[in-house]
């Protein structure tokens, strides 16, 4: 397509199924369904090209819009102001979603760093090594010694 044709039912289809792609991803994002929304990603890129190829001739040629019916720029209106919502609502559930991955990433390795127990083993000179500052030494031997 140029730059001096505008697709008015280009840009209904983009908008119309990128917007039904976000909403269900958004749903997926509600129920913390990373895989759905793993599996969303690539549809949802190329939907946002093809919408952005359909809406650059408008966006180099404003008057171009011109040349739609008050019903045609009503209905664009209408899924732009829908687009925007969803789009403003996908990013906050990706952002929500990441912070509570990283949280979770975070409390998992502070408690392996708190659980890891140093090992304690005997040096060149008899002494234990590797202990941490007022751990109690501790000895066992075998009995059948």
């Amino acid at each position: 397509m140029s730059a001096t044709a505008l697709s008015y039912d280009d840009i209904v289809w983009a908008c119309t199924n990128l917007c039904d792609l976000i909403e269900f991803e958004n749903d997926a994002l509600a129920r913390h369904d990373s895989r759905t929304v793993r599996e969303l990603a690539e549809n949802k890129a190329a939907l946002a090209r093809i919408y952005e190829q359909a809406v650059a001739p408008m966006a180099h040629k404003p008057e171009l819009a011109d040349a739609l019916e008050d019903d045609q720029k009503e209905e664009l209106h209408g899924l732009g102001h829908r687009l925007k919502g969803l789009v403003e609502e996908n990013a906050r559930r990706l952002k929500a979603e990441m912070e509570a991955t990283q949280m979770f990433m975070d409390a998992v390795v502070s408690a392996v760093k708190q659980t890891s127990t140093n090992t304690t083993h005997y040096g060149r000179a008899g002494a234990f090594e590797n202990q941490v500052a007022g751990d109690n030494n501790s000895l066992s031997f075998n009995k059948s010694l």
